[in-house]
Formats: C-alpha cells, structure tokens, sequence
C-alpha cells in the first residue's frame, strides 16, 4: 500500500512538473468553462429581426402586427415595402422571417373566407427557425382564434364560446430546463465530454513522456501497483474537475438541478475510473506523447455526437448504436443528464450504473494487462 501510494505521489509530482501537460490540464477545462457557455449568455434567442410587408393596412392587419410585435422572440420591421425585399433581406441574413399579409386580408376575413398568411423563416439555422416561427404562429393563431369566438359570440354563445372555440386546453410544464435554453441542454454534456478528452489526454503524454525518457519499473513494485498509483494520480485531476464544473460552474451560471449531487458523484466516481483505465490502455499503442493527443482530438468530436446529445441514439444506424458502447463518454452524458439535470434516484438508474460499472471492470482488466505486458523493461 505505502509503494503504491508512493508510486503515486511521483506521478503526481512528475505530471505537475510538465507545463505542457500542467497547462493542458489547467488551462483547457478552465477556458471551456469561461468561453463555451458565454456566447449562450441570454440562454433563449429573443428580438430577432423579422419583417413585415403589410399589403392590405388596415385596422385588422394592424393588429395583427402589434400582436407580432408583442412577442419576446421577434423583432418587428416594415422598412421592406415589397416582399421581393423582403426576401432579399433573409438570403443575406438582415432578417431571419418574414410575414406577408395579403391585400383584402380584413375584406375576406368580414365575408367569413379563409385567409392565409405567408411565412419565410430561416431553415438553415434551427435555432432562428424555431423561436422565429414559433412567435409568428402563436401571434396569428391567437388572432384567428379572437376572431372566431367573436363569431361564435354573435351567434348568440356569449361567454360559452371560449368552450366551444377550444374545449380542450393545454397545460404545458417543460420540465429540467424550464427556460428551454440552448445553454442549459447543452452545456452540462460538454462539461462531461472535456473531462473525457483531457483526462485521456493527460494520461496519453504522461505515458508518452515516460516512454520517451526509457526508463523501467522499479522491481520492487507490481503491476497491480503501478495500476493503482497511476490511477490515484490521475483521479486527483478528475475529482476537481467534478468539483469545479458540478459545483463552482455550474452555480455560477445559475443552472437547474443538480440536486442529487451525491447519486452522480458515485456515478461520476465509476466514469472517471473508467476513462483512466481506457486511457492507460489505449496509451501502449502510441510511442510519442503528440500522437496521443492527435488521436485524442479527431476522435472526441464523433464520440460527442454518437453519444445522443445531438440526435437520438434509437434512429442511429445499428453499428453506431453498438459502437458508442465502447465508449465512456456515452455513459458519462447519460448518467450527468438522469442523475444530474433530471436528478433521477440512485436506484432507478441502476442499469445505466451497472453498465458503467461493468466497463470499468473491462477496461480495468484491459490497463492491469497493458502494464503487466511492459512490465519490468518498460514505462
């Protein structure tokens, strides 16, 4: 035990004496917590320019715009006089919608005719789409609505016809992200991710430098002490990042849930685990402590997406869905947004934490292994 402990004390010594390494493992979590979340600062888009081309003006397409213009997404402008205008605009990017209300829109609506409004919206960017048709659907949908219980009332309904305009409502609760804010999705998974990436990192020029440097295993140490003096180290730098990001970050930026902290440390504990013993592993393949960190770099930006942040593991190809398993970051993702965001009892998840628990021992067995085969000529 005093060997291993030992053993562990010089790698912590020799991985805070590298200020390559040092700056890595300092420097890259500490930037992503400053600049990722920042550009996402108001959390939901608002105020986004959208014109209006009003052909009819008249009083019911006035309001029609003011009600537009209520919304807290959108951004209302008419100095577009022509739809051609208009549409030029959203090609190049100066507005992100546009709405045309066609001429006789108050004249068709009073003859009790179906009159459509005209919407463009951006579909190459989600997020304009989304906020952008969504204010301007919720506007002419409430107009429409107005305007048929009004005539529903002058058949002589009064106040029935809100029941008869709608008997069903909708109660709507958007539930571990109440702001529905691209901040609070997304941010949390890339926090996990940046700990996978630096800490394989890490491990690979750690392992790289040693190589470098020929040196050899004491004799009076054992595989299965290198592992656990190795694994220690390295765990010291993934116990402050859970400290840092899922306790000083994340309150800072004012993020919901996080209330079991206590189910995901335990979970979090079996992760890091998991990703040093893949990292002492995947270690013996690189003999230069940059070809690490090269493979390290144009693996993790597929493994993000193949974890189900970005789209929904169920409609991903077969092979993907059974290679994402090889992964810890996919258990990591999904164990952060059940036990962290939506603050799932311990209990519950436990599939998902024997899962991560049965990699650890796979990939436990994979590092003891990968030690033993260089043990005692090399590092």
């Amino acid at each position: 035990m005093s060997e291993t402990l030992l053993l562990a004390m010089r790698e912590l010594k020799g991985l805070l004496k590298d200020k390559g390494l040092l700056l890595l493992a300092i420097g890259g979590p500490f930037l992503y917590s400053f600049f990722y979340p920042l550009p996402y600062q108001h959390k939901i888009v608002r105020k986004m320019p959208v014109a209006v081309v009003d052909a009819d003006k008249t009083n019911t397409s006035f309001k029609l715009k003011q009600m537009i213009k209520a919304t807290e997404q959108v951004s209302l402008t008419e100095n577009y006089l022509t739809l051609q205008d208009a549409q030029k605009a959203l090609k190049e990017r100066k507005i992100y919608g546009v709405v045309y209300i066609p001429q006789d829109f108050q004249k068709n609506i009073l003859k009790n005719q179906v009159q459509a409004v005209k919407i463009w919206t951006d579909g190459s960017y989600i997020i304009y789409y989304k906020q952008a048709t969504k204010a301007l659907q919720t506007a002419i949908k409430t107009m429409s609505a107005g305007i048929e219980i009004k005539k529903i009332q002058a058949k002589g309904a009064g106040k029935a016809a809100y029941v008869l305009r709608s008997p069903i409502t909708i109660t709507e609760r958007d539930l571990y992200n109440p702001s529905g804010s691209y901040l609070e999705y997304a941010v949390p998974a890339v926090f996990v991710a940046v700990i996978h990436q630096v800490l394989l990192m890490i491990i690979g020029m750690r392992s790289g430098t040693l190589r470098e440097s020929k040196k050899k295993y004491s004799p009076s140490l054992r595989p299965i002490n290198i592992l656990f003096g190795k694994t220690l180290a390295f765990l010291f730098f993934g116990l402050c990042y859970f400290v840092f990001y899922f306790i000083l970050v994340y309150r800072i930026l004012g993020f919901t849930g996080g209330g079991t902290i206590l189910s995901f440390f335990i979970f979090y504990f079996i992760f890091v685990l998991s990703v040093i013993f893949l990292g002492i592993f995947l270690a013996q393949f690189f003999s230069e402590r940059e070809s690490s960190v090269m493979f390290i770099v144009v693996s993790s930006l597929p493994l993000f997406f193949m974890s189900g942040v970005v789209w929904p593991v169920y409609q991903m190809p077969f092979f993907i869905q059974i290679l994402r398993v090889l992964a810890p970051l996919s258990y990591g993702i999904e164990g952060m947004t059940r036990l962290f965001i939506m603050q799932e009892p311990l209990l519950q998840a436990l599939p998902l934490l024997t899962g991560m628990f049965v990699y650890m021992l796979i990939s436990g067995i994979l590092a003891y292994y990968t030690i033993k085969k260089r043990y005692p000529n090399k590092i």
